[in-house]
């Protein structure tokens, strides 16, 4: 979807700005929290494959925090206290039982998803930084949807109402939220077609002007016509569709600049609903695979229109870290 852009390299890539130094503590701090509630909970869990997964995900946690810890040095940011060493307890206690903790565990990779995105989103500085961000928030994804499916087959996970209006024919079950949220998708992409055709009759750039038709052929109309098929098969009424053709008009007078910058925000924004998709997408596996999928696919666009910006001088400067000595 997106052009090279000549030979522009960033300025300086060992400078950071200061969202960006606090995205790391901030990281770095719930990482170690995670690693002190596993400690905790891998005490209290009696299953012997929440065991495991609750080892595993400490396992990456540390990991994760060694490679935080890594750049909190380099950028001279002091840390947080580190988690505890180890947790004994002589009791293994029935207060917390296997379910409770499988949901605790559900909620916190939820909340893992929202906190890695928006570090992803505020890294515009440091491209390396930021994608260290997106490998973890592509793991944690990896994670989330690995732990539904775990909990589904516990049990331990709460059953939402189910879409009434299947064709008999299909085979598939859909609760109302994932039926919610495919609309939702679909009538927020028919919103992207038309604006991103309003612009591009608009942009005076040509290079952006390509990459305003790149995205509404490969991106936004491929993933419409796959929302579309989705409704279609779970019966559900379809909203309107944009007009198809948009005159541009001599009159108008906007900056490319401002487009994109509304660009990037829609965007933000579109990441955002995957994202709610993806945690709220528990009965239909194969909903929160294509939720899944668009977000991957929505993160990975973001990144290369922040590296766009940034070539273009279109991306606002945010005040850098500069360490105290």
């Amino acid at each position: 979807m997106f052009l090279k852009l000549g030979n522009k390299t960033e300025t300086n890539k060992s400078m950071i700005n200061v969202e960006e130094a606090y995205c790391l503590w901030d990281l770095t701090s719930v990482k170690y929290q995670g690693i002190d509630m596993g400690l905790l909970w891998y005490i209290y869990a009696h299953d012997p494959e929440l065991k495991i997964i609750i080892k595993n995900k400490m396992s990456k946690l540390k990991i994760e925090a060694k490679a935080l810890e890594k750049e909190l040095k380099k950028y001279s940011i002091n840390g947080p206290k580190q988690p505890r060493a180890d947790m004994k307890s002589s009791s293994n206690s029935e207060i917390l039982t296997d379910e409770n903790l499988g949901r605790y565990l559900l909620l916190s990779t939820q909340e893992e998803i929202e906190l890695l995105f928006k570090s992803i989103r505020n890294s515009t500085t440091n491209d390396a930084l930021r994608a260290l961000f997106i490998k973890f928030l592509t793991g944690a994804i990896d994670d989330l949807d690995s732990l539904i499916k775990y909990l589904k087959i516990k049990g331990w996970i709460g059953i939402p109402p189910m879409y009434p209006n299947i064709p008999a024919e299909v085979q598939e079950k859909a609760d109302t939220g994932e039926i919610y949220h495919l609309w939702d998708h679909l009538t927020f992409r028919y919103d992207n077609i038309y604006q991103t055709q309003y612009w591009y009759e608009h942009a005076k750039d040509l290079e952006f002007k390509l990459l305003l038709k790149k995205g509404l052929q490969d991106t936004l109309k491929v993933q419409a016509k796959q929302l579309e098929q989705e409704l279609s098969k779970f019966g559900v009424p379809l909203p309107s569709q944009p007009p198809a053709v948009i005159a541009s008009s001599s009159t108008v007078n906007m900056e490319d600049s401002y487009m994109y910058r509304t660009l990037f925000t829609g965007m933000i924004g579109a990441a955002w609903m995957h994202a709610l998709a993806l945690k709220q997408c528990l009965t239909n596996d194969r909903l929160r695979g294509i939720f899944k999928d668009l977000l991957v696919q929505e993160i990975n666009i973001i990144d290369k229109m922040i590296l766009f910006g940034k070539v273009k001088g279109w991306l606002g400067v945010v005040p850098q870290y500069s360490p105290t000595l």
